[in-house]
């Protein structure tokens, strides 16, 4: 505005004349070419340098790919970007709408996987996603677990946990046939061997400081994987002062016709413990109110 008002002036007389217009037009037109020529350059040299290292990331989660170990070549990949432009490329959806950890993932490239989790600080929630329509697929809770993938169904409980000084949850592995309890020193561990049967899974829940929690929060959830499908497990705190317990089907589960679920419900005991003095678990059949069970939302 202030360069409009001085050429306005310039028509009614006044001395002291800004300098001509073709010098000024000249200068700011050799600028602004110079601008964009800067600005365009970037971006077209990020991109050089990003489409090799994807190439050879491509290469690395393909199922044929057989040079071992994968680490220095990942190593080499990082070393050629930024450590930030390096876990910005393994987060986005560039091979075939999807990350390259997913492919990973899908095609049993542990070893890169492992090795491309060290160069990522913090999931993004996209990429966090993409992870959890993986390990689905593939059916691989416990890959599901070691992942952190369902801290966020309640992270706020996560929060209080830290609080509490209290440990992860466990579901631990129901062998079949037997009451007796397979603990494992693994977070959450299903049992759907073909021993159980083509529909079957078995697990069981240990919620540590489990009453402390709920009387805090009056709510709790857990997520797992199982039969292909990623299960929420909730109990909170309804109407009228009653304890309300459900099960559903997480995001891009497929749905499922009415599954009948048994809960076994046991007191805790604490070690040294004999047989004789275990209570008899309480038994709930929950059934859904629909014949088909979809994921939520």
């Amino acid at each position: 505005m202030m360069a409009t008002k001085a050429f306005d002036d310039s028509r009614s007389g006044v001395s002291n004349l800004p300098p001509p217009y073709d010098p000024i037009s000249t200068s700011v037109s050799a600028d602004s070419v110079q601008c964009k020529r800067s600005l365009f350059s970037f971006p077209q040299s990020k991109q050089k340098r990003c489409a090799p290292v994807l190439s050879r990331i491509h290469e690395i989660v393909s199922p044929d790919f057989t040079l071992s170990p994968v680490g220095p070549i990942i190593n080499s990949c990082a070393a050629a970007l930024q450590a930030p432009e390096f876990s910005n490329l393994l987060q986005k959806p560039n091979i075939k709408d999807h990350t390259a950890l997913y492919w990973a993932i899908v095609n049993n490239r542990r070893e890169a996987l492992w090795e491309f989790t060290k160069f990522i600080s913090k999931f993004s929630p996209a990429f966090s996603s993409d992870l959890r329509l993986a390990c689905m697929i593939v059916n691989d809770h416990d890959l599901f677990m070691q992942l952190k993938l369902g801290d966020n169904v309640d992270p706020e409980d996560k929060s209080l946990r830290c609080m509490l000084g209290c440990p992860r949850d466990e579901i631990d592995v129901l062998q079949h046939g037997s009451s007796e309890v397979n603990h494992s020193p693994e977070d959450i561990l299903v049992h759907e061997g073909d021993s159980v049967g083509k529909n079957y899974f078995f697990a069981r829940f240990v919620f540590r400081m489990f009453q402390k929690r709920l009387r805090i929060r009056q709510k709790l959830a857990v997520e797992f994987v199982a039969r292909g499908r990623i299960w929420v497990l909730r109990i909170y705190m309804g109407p009228k002062g009653k304890w309300w317990l459900e099960y559903g089907l997480s995001d891009h589960s497929l749905p499922v016709p009415q599954p009948n679920a048994k809960l076994a419900i046991r007191a805790h005991s604490r070690p040294p413990y004999s047989s004789s003095v275990i209570q008899k678990p309480l038994i709930i059949n929950i059934q859904h109110p629909q014949d088909t069970l979809v994921p939520e939302g």
